[in-house]
């Protein structure tokens, strides 16, 4: 038996159900084509040890870039909610900061974890490639990729000091 849900547009309402649909179907595409890139990729690792360390490399530098942009923006909020929490009550700062605090927290354990997998994939295929002797070409992608990742650090650290100087300059505030 086979139900049909029928919806009722009156004066330009979108229906959720509708908005719901449409997000988890650009979600399940958008699965589709990175599983896609990941599969080719992952042909081309077993082919050439070079190319599977290059690939590494990309998601590496591809995962640390999501991490990088997603971490320094809740630095960012946190540090502009401290800034606004001022002149407040404590229980209103402490509302204020506490969703953006286990946001940051979730999204660096999350970017922690994706990296760490990243970094071991890469040694494991570095390894390999080094056995088959197929270091040549990789020494300028390696050292561009280590500098690309130190400055994405320093970025994230100058950031996360920032929200950490913006809370502790809040929470000095109550003291006086």
């Amino acid at each position: 038996m086979r139900r049909t849900l029928y919806v009722r547009i009156t004066h330009g309402c979108v229906n959720r159900c509708t908005m719901l649909d449409m997000k988890k179907t650009l979600t399940l595409l958008t699965m589709a084509a990175v599983l896609g890139v990941l599969a080719t990729s992952a042909a081309l690792a077993d082919a050439d040890p070079a190319a599977a360390v290059k690939a590494d490399v990309a998601k590496l530098l591809s995962d640390a870039s999501a991490a990088h942009d997603a971490v320094i923006a809740d630095a960012n909020k946190l540090a502009s909610d401290a800034q606004a929490a001022k002149g407040g009550t404590k229980e209103a700062a402490r509302a204020a900061i506490k969703p953006d605090l286990s946001k940051l927290r979730a999204d660096r354990k999350a970017a922690s974890d994706a990296l760490k997998a990243d970094r071991a994939q890469l040694k494991t295929d570095l390894a390999a490639a080094k056995q088959a002797k197929a270091l040549k070409g990789l020494r300028d992608t390696l050292k561009d990729a280590r500098a690309t990742l130190k400055q994405g650090r320093a970025e994230v650290k100058q950031a996360l000091e920032a929200a950490h100087a913006a809370v502790k300059e809040l929470r000095a505030s109550f003291k006086k």
